[in-house]
């Protein structure tokens, strides 16, 4: 199985190569703007922090530039062309570009499977976007964004990783040099010097690159309708629900404070039924603790919000997430110039 796995990797690799040749030599040309497009994107299927990475950006550039966020709205059922409002579903939308929506909804979000397409009509539609962010659009070569941001998971970095479908792997990571910003996501509070360094060399940082390192802080958990905070749960039984790419972080820091946890892991951009929600709310009622929650992350929130009625009287809480640098300022300062710059000669 193994070996068909490789062979089947390498005409995958082949395939993405010739591809990427033709943009590379030019022999298909890709679209660049005037208006600065940031693209937040990876090499794998998912798992490398993506979403809060994107809500990051929008926070540090919502109060002084209008902003556009585009994405494909991946899991969605819907086709075309779609600006996002706060009362759509993820299956019409996408849950990442619902939770843009619903945490600034003064800002553009639109889902086009079409980068080209999708960009040309918000610039048509709001000719005063100063910054348009690409929400996963690292591999689409026909779209040229101004400034393109790489993550990778700290736990295995893209050369630890394979191509499809021995590995997770979209493309080969040579093609990192792409990129000019790289960020290893997802990295300890503190990080052993040598294994920086080490992670450094083998990513094979080029001099036009930049590299950062960034952490998740997890914040204190809130009622999913009330919004009430919950500063103390050691003590409760936790039913965790999780529709995400990869949650074992997330797992990991409950654990450190609770260790009565029941986890019904559903797959990434996952959208519940109301059998799903009978079947949570069973787990919860079984539940033989005292004390006792059902606790989410804040991207399967905007999906189950949608079952608030079945959720009544149940302590539902989110887990809210914060994205920390360990070099935050030369961070900032990189997206903020990039974007004064390019708006100016805009």
């Amino acid at each position: 199985m193994r070996l068909l796995l490789y062979i089947l990797s390498l005409i995958f690799h082949i395939i993405t190569s010739i591809k990427n040749y033709l943009f590379d030599y030019k022999i298909i040309t890709s679209q660049s703007y005037k208006t600065p497009i940031i693209c937040i994107g990876n090499l794998s299927l998912g798992g490398t922090g993506k979403t809060p990475h994107t809500d990051y950006i929008i926070s540090l550039l919502k109060s002084k530039y209008n902003i556009a966020v585009l994405s494909r709205g991946y899991g969605r059922k819907t086709q075309g062309m779609k600006y996002v409002n706060t009362h759509d579903k993820a299956e019409e939308v996408g849950d990442e570009s619902l939770f843009y929506k619903k945490k600034y909804n003064q800002i553009v979000v639109a889902v086009e499977r079409n980068r080209n397409k999708g960009v040309r009509k918000i610039l048509k539609d709001f000719p005063n976007t100063d910054v348009i962010l690409l929400d996963d659009g690292f591999q689409n070569r026909w779209i040229n964004p101004g400034l393109k941001i790489l993550l990778t998971p700290y736990s295995k970095p893209y050369y630890k990783n394979h191509l499809l479908p021995l590995g997770r792997l979209r493309e080969h990571y040579s093609n990192s040099n792409r990129a000019d910003i790289i960020i290893v996501t997802k990295s300890p509070n503190t990080i052993n010097p040598t294994i920086k360094k080490d992670i450094t060399n083998k990513l094979n940082i080029l001099p036009y690159q930049d590299l950062f390192f960034s952490e998740i802080n997890y914040l204190d958990i809130k009622h999913m309708i009330s919004l009430e905070k919950l500063l103390n749960y050691k003590d409760y039984g936790i039913i965790l629900i999780t529709g995400v790419a990869d949650s074992s972080l997330i797992t990991k820091n409950l654990k450190e404070i609770n260790k009565n946890i029941t986890h019904l892991e559903y797959k990434d951009h996952y959208n519940y039924t109301v059998d799903d929600i009978d079947n949570i709310l069973n787990a919860y009622n079984k539940n033989k603790h005292r004390k006792k929650l059902i606790l989410t992350t804040e991207k399967d929130a905007v999906k189950l919000i949608n079952f608030k009625g079945k959720f009544e009287g149940v302590n539902i809480y989110v887990l809210p997430i914060k994205i920390v640098f360990k070099e935050q300022t030369n961070f900032e300062k990189k997206i903020l110039n990039y974007v004064a710059e390019n708006t100016r000669n805009n």
